[in-house]
């Protein structure tokens, strides 16, 4: 395997980690096993952002809005497929919406804590740094 391929397996499980908390089901159970992810992958918190708000936000939000969105989990070769598609040929707009615009942030803010505090040990969020970078 080489060095391109072993990032894209490392993106993928990101992405695909990311990728739950979009799905239309209650997601907060799902944060604790997100960040785990997150924290054992090689990025740094600046590029695990960059992935949920650049990467998996603006192709998936849409799932939020609908009344009967994808519940069960999205086709990791299709997710993966779209991401790359959209970072080779073209850039896949932000837009507003009052209702959701603000999710990657919400996610952030709950993912953040969490991976600090898997990649130093703590087992209580509440005692991790929220603020490292």
């Amino acid at each position: 395997m080489s060095v391109a391929d072993d990032d894209l397996a490392a993106r993928r499980r990101v992405w695909v980690a990311l990728s739950d908390l979009y799905l239309d089901t209650e997601v907060e159970t799902l944060y604790d096993g997100c960040a785990q992810v997150l924290a054992d992958s090689p990025y740094a918190l600046l590029a695990l952002e960059r992935m949920l708000r650049e990467d998996v936000d603006p192709l998936l939000r849409r799932n939020l809005m609908v009344p009967a969105g994808v519940w069960d989990g999205f086709d990791a070769d299709w997710l993966v497929s779209r991401i790359l598609d959209k970072q080779r040929k073209w850039r896949l707009g932000r837009w507003f919406n009052p209702l959701f615009d603000g999710y990657a942030d919400e996610l952030w803010r709950e993912l953040q804590p969490r991976i600090v505090a898997a990649r130093s040990g703590v087992a209580d969020v509440s005692t991790a740094d929220r603020h490292e970078a």
